[in-house]
């Protein structure tokens, strides 16, 4: 018969587990027994389950039996410890499953140090340690298979900070704690996450927020795991659609390595190219939305869209036919006598929208105008530019009375200057 060998220094005080609630390590956020009921759950399985296992503490096998009891009608399995009658019945832990068991003397054995995990034929006791064996049955075998999937020691972190660990991700996001898994999203991460001091309940399930330790684990990450995340990060990734307003401010580190590239999101891609316009990716780096909302927030400067208004975004584009076109434009209102303010800067691009030809941003004194405006005809220019420079000198915005008044004046003083009445 091959068991499963579990093995770690000292010699396990037998009466913590026989104790409800016996534990020493109930105030170290650090651990993953925490509770004291692992080891009775575990012994519970085992007997439910009719696997066979053996306990040594030191060179001596621990006895374990079963004496039942008939209470109201009902057998209950209660579990003998050396010929002492417990208090844990084999209904303890109903919800656990196999690689909870090995999960929690696994774990048990990386908290007291010089832990070994072997599969033999030959249960046998050794002074000064504590080894389980574990009968290898089927859902056994599936754990040791799939081993990674819920255990990570050993593997390389890309990052090891204060309370985390970031590891690479795969087909489901994966949370540990120290090692041991907590948490899975059945969606795909971009990363694995160790948090180290996560808070766990008594099926040592993460009891935290997924996205909020997400953040907190990136926040001043390495430049590898930042190139790794711009570089590879899509809406179809936890990491791509998760919530990132946690109040926490992501470090230097990642404006350092953004350095002068500029950020964009895949729907505002889509737009410029539908509209034909040039959109050069190899100076950009197209993200998910809320990824791209969340860092042109921390970081001002890195984005390739500025803002039209509250609701619309626009890209910039450098175009010769467009400066041309407003070359003719100004030579046209130079003749008519039209003063643009001289302090108003024009750029050209592309709107989310594009039924917008032109915005005006009272802060930074930038005239957007759309490169649709070359479909438009030369009147259709010069109205756009005249609008946003009456909205720029008068600081009224559209679709109020204060711009209409401001037209209607506007009209009414050129009316009156150009048939020299004077009232």
């Amino acid at each position: 018969m091959k068991y499963l060998k579990i093995q770690n220094d000292g010699e396990l005080d037998i009466r913590l587990v026989a104790l409800m609630g016996g534990t020493t390590k109930a105030n170290d956020q650090y651990k993953i027994g925490q509770f004291g009921t692992g080891l009775k759950y575990t012994l519970a399985y085992l007997f439910r389950n009719n696997i066979d296992f053996k306990i040594f503490v030191g060179n001596k096998e621990v006895e374990l039996s079963i004496e039942t009891e008939v209470i109201k009608d009902e057998n209950f399995d209660i579990i003998c410890i050396n010929g002492n009658r417990t208090s844990i019945t084999t209904r303890m832990g109903a919800d656990w499953e196999a690689w909870m068991i090995i999960r929690e003397l696994w774990c048990n054995a990386l908290d007291e140090g010089g832990e070994i995990r072997d599969i033999v034929t030959e249960p046998i006791g050794i002074e000064g340690k504590t080894i389980f064996y574990l009968q290898i049955d089927k859902d056994f075998q599936d754990v040791l298979n799939n081993w990674g999937d819920y255990f990570i020691h050993g593997n390389e972190p890309l990052y090891d900070g204060p309370n985390h660990r970031i590891y690479h991700g795969g087909k489901k996001v994966r949370i540990y704690k120290q090692g041991v898994l907590i948490h899975t999203i059945d969606q795909p991460g971009l990363f694995s996450y160790d948090v180290k001091n996560a808070s766990i309940n008594e099926l040592r399930e993460f009891k935290g927020v997924t996205s909020a330790e997400i953040v907190r684990a990136l926040k001043n990450t390495t430049p590898n795991v930042i190139t790794h995340f711009l570089e590879n990060v899509t809406e179809s990734h936890f990491e791509g659609t998760m919530d990132y307003k946690w109040y926490e401010s992501f470090g230097q580190v990642w404006r350092d390595t953004i350095g002068n590239a500029k950020l964009i999101h895949q729907k505002a891609v889509d737009t410029i190219k539908e509209r034909g316009a040039e959109f050069d990716a190899a100076k950009t780096i197209i993200l998910p939305i809320e990824v791209y909302n969340f860092l042109t927030a921390e970081f001002k400067g890195i984005g390739a869209l500025r803002t039209a208004d509250k609701i619309n975004e626009f890209y910039e584009i450098h175009s010769e036919a467009l400066s041309e076109r407003m070359n003719e434009v100004f030579a046209i209102l130079e003749v008519c006598e039209y003063s643009v303010h001289p302090e108003l800067k024009f750029i050209f691009g592309a709107f989310g929208d594009k039924n917008i030809l032109g915005q005006v941003n009272l802060d930074t004194k930038e005239v957007m105008l759309s490169d649709s405006l070359l479909e438009k005809s030369l009147f259709n220019f010069i109205a756009v530019i005249i609008e946003e420079n009456e909205h720029f000198k008068s600081g009224f915005s559209d679709c109020t009375r204060n711009f209409q008044q401001h037209f209607i004046n506007l009209f009414t003083k050129t009316l009156l200057d150009k048939n020299a009445v004077k009232l």
